[in-house]
């Protein structure tokens, strides 16, 4: 009885790996639709000048590339973060000084 035992967790380990390989799959997929989501947010803000909430779109889109471990694309977007965010300070800023006129 043991040794069925045995052989028949043996015979189920190769389904068991392949189910972990789907269930990473899937959580890097989810991670990269969600990126491709926030990128497409990121731009419509821009076009509208909404540099706030780019940042902020960006800094999901940065975080779920990071997560699906996408390293050449993970780069660009912390580069892209960056640059939307100081913009979205700068706008910040010029607006409370006008104000304090």
């Amino acid at each position: 009885m043991r040794t069925l035992a045995i052989a028949i967790l043996f015979s189920l380990l190769p389904m068991m790996a392949q189910a972990d390989t789907d269930t990473k799959q899937l959580a890097r997929t989810k991670q990269l639709e969600k990126a491709i989501r926030m990128q497409n947010v990121t731009i419509l803000a821009v076009r509208q000048g909404n540099y706030d909430l780019a940042c902020k779109a960006q800094k999901e889109a940065t975080h779920a590339t990071l997560q699906a471990h996408v390293i050449d694309i993970d780069m660009q977007s912390q580069m892209q973060y960056a640059e939307l965010c100081n913009e979205s300070r700068s706008i910040a800023n010029t607006v409370s000084i006008h104000a304090g006129r």
